[in-house]
């Protein structure tokens, strides 16, 4: 029993070592950017500068209609 278990497991280490390493090369691309900034639903992505009246501050308002790109560059939208 245990020339069998040792002829394995010599079986597999030599599995192992005479198979090819795998490697892969991944590429993320981002040809139209983020989808949000392409959405026309009710109006235009806008910077956040551009929201300048004081009704436009408040964190609901913020939460519900801003985001941020991976810049941190941040868009609202009306």
């Amino acid at each position: 029993m245990r020339t069998i278990l040792a002829a394995c497991v010599a079986l597999s280490a030599l599995g192992f070592a005479s198979a090819p390493s795998a490697q892969a090369d991944v590429t993320i691309r981002t040809d139209n950017g983020p989808y949000w900034r392409h959405y026309r639903g009710d109006s235009d992505w806008q910077a956040r500068r551009d929201f300048r009246e004081r009704e436009y501050r408040r964190e609901a308002w913020l939460r519900d209609h801003c985001v941020r790109d991976w810049t941190g560059a941040e868009y609202c939208r009306r």
